[in-house]
């Protein structure tokens, strides 16, 4: 995919320092698109930022550095208005980033602290809520927008021990549908996409052959990479998906298909 399909379009990614987030700006500034880069790790901002410029031929102004909290709802204004101001606009959203890390673990509903919960909820469901919120009103003054929010296939097929993740995705997934039918009037579409198992390569870098054949009884197909989920979110942003609006894409290999080997 190098069509320069997103050429135009003013795109805001968070959690653009690492995994998903930064595959799907590679993508997105490959396609055409100036886009924001939004991460608490501005080191790693500034190095992809660079990287984007000179594989694009263009100026680092089109790849802004933009440090920030998610969880922090004045963060997310600060961040929303210096992209805009940069671009003189937006038109896309991809909410990736999952927030700020707490010391209390997920699990089982009656194993959940009140805290972990009320984080996991913050950074997951609250925060992609916050630039939504902050974002909507530039798509309506451009005319059209598209907001791309990544969730989990959790949300659908529960895992054990996941009480407040799978919750904050389902919210996650409910509040996509609520944007599409609540802002369709004004040509901006919303969208998530659920990946099954991807690879990382700080987590899976000594990733045993029993694991990984575990993992891949998850899917149908292979194990998933974050650029797979990078061209969704292009296909999603981008003028060829104007009829998709409200959905939940699985990019999960077919594990939504089929049990496979393992529930996952």
């Amino acid at each position: 995919m190098n069509n320069g399909i997103l050429d135009g379009k003013r795109a805001l990614i968070t959690g653009a320092a690492g995994g998903i987030g930064s595959a799907a700006a590679r993508v997105f500034a490959r396609e055409g698109a100036r886009v924001a880069l939004v991460d608490l790790a501005e080191p790693a901002l500034r190095e992809l930022s660079e990287e984007l410029a000179q594989a694009s031929g263009r100026a680092a102004d089109d790849f802004p550095v933009l440090s920030g909290d998610v969880t922090d709802a004045a963060e997310v204004d600060r961040y929303m208005s210096a992209a805009v101001e940069q671009f003189d606009g937006l038109t896309v959203l991809v909410n990736n980033a999952v927030g700020s890390t707490v010391d209390e673990a997920d699990g089982p509903v009656v194993e959940l602290t009140t805290s972990s919960w009320d984080a996991t909820l913050r950074g997951k469901l609250t925060a992609p809520m916050w630039l939504a919120r902050a974002s909507i009103p530039h798509m309506v003054e451009s005319g059209h927008g598209s907001i791309v929010n990544i969730s989990s296939r959790a949300a659908e097929r529960a895992s054990h021990g996941l009480a407040a993740y799978i919750a904050s995705k389902g919210g996650l997934n409910a509040l996509t549908r609520s944007i599409a039918v609540d802002y369709a009037d004004a040509n901006i579409r919303c969208n998530t996409i659920s990946p099954g198992y991807v690879l990382n390569e700080r987590r899976d870098a000594d990733l045993t052959d029993e694991r990984r054949a575990r993992l891949e009884g998850m899917h149908l197909t292979r194990l998933g990479t974050a650029t797979d989920v990078a061209h969704a979110a292009v296909y999603l942003a981008g003028p060829e998906s104007e009829f998709v609006t409200g959905v939940n894409l699985p990019l999960d290999g077919g594990g939504s298909a089929a049990r496979g080997l393992t529930l996952g």
